[in-house]
């Protein structure tokens, strides 16, 4: 099991989340800030067997998009259309 932890643009959140659940994937959707332009982002995060976290790795990379997030003397600053962490899971159960 693999608990994936998606951090996306507030933006793209509603778009992963509807295709998840098209799929029959749960996921738990927090509010969350950070990165270099500090701006307000969602977290999810997916409880899933192995065989299926490339599916939910394709959901997200289909979903998310890459946008300019300021303008600079240096030039445009994009944001990352998501950052994405796999980690070993133990155990997951819905109650």
């Amino acid at each position: 099991m693999k608990l994936v932890i998606a951090v996306v643009q507030n933006e793209d959140a509603d778009a992963i989340v509807e295709a998840l659940l098209e799929r029959q994937f749960r996921a738990t959707r927090l509010a969350s800030t950070g990165g270099f332009l500090r701006r307000g982002n969602t977290t999810l995060l997916i409880g899933v067997e192995d065989h299926e976290v490339d599916t939910v790795l394709a959901i997200v990379r289909e979903r998310a998009k890459t946008r300019i997030r300021q303008e600079s003397l240096q030039g445009a600053v994009q944001g990352a259309a998501a950052t994405v962490f796999v980690i070993p899971l133990e155990d997951y159960q819905r109650l």
